[in-house]
């Protein structure tokens, strides 16, 4: 697995989120996605991929044609790496 974190204002979260179909249509290799209200109009947030590589495939597939029509969003996800310590209650 592979952890990254987002933080991003909430109106320009729920832009990106829409249009990255998260919810409608999860990427296949997207194991978690969990975000949060931080205050005074942020969101925080974590994704739990499977592998690096599904990350770069999501960008290419989902993310870029994104960029190139709009740009860049303000804040780009933070890639931390495999994890120590990971439990999912099923």
């Amino acid at each position: 697995m592979f952890v990254e974190t987002i933080a991003l204002p909430r109106e320009e979260w729920e832009r990106w989120h829409e249009r990255l179909r998260y919810a409608t249509d999860p990427p296949e290799a997207l194991v978690a996605t969990i975000v949060w209200d931080s205050g005074e109009g942020q969101v925080k947030g974590v994704n739990l991929w499977e592998t690096p590589k599904a990350i770069a495939d999501f960008y290419l597939e989902r993310v870029r044609p994104i960029v190139e029509a709009e740009g860049e969003p303000t804040s780009k996800p933070q890639r931390h790496g495999e994890p120590l310590a990971v439990y999912l209650r099923r």
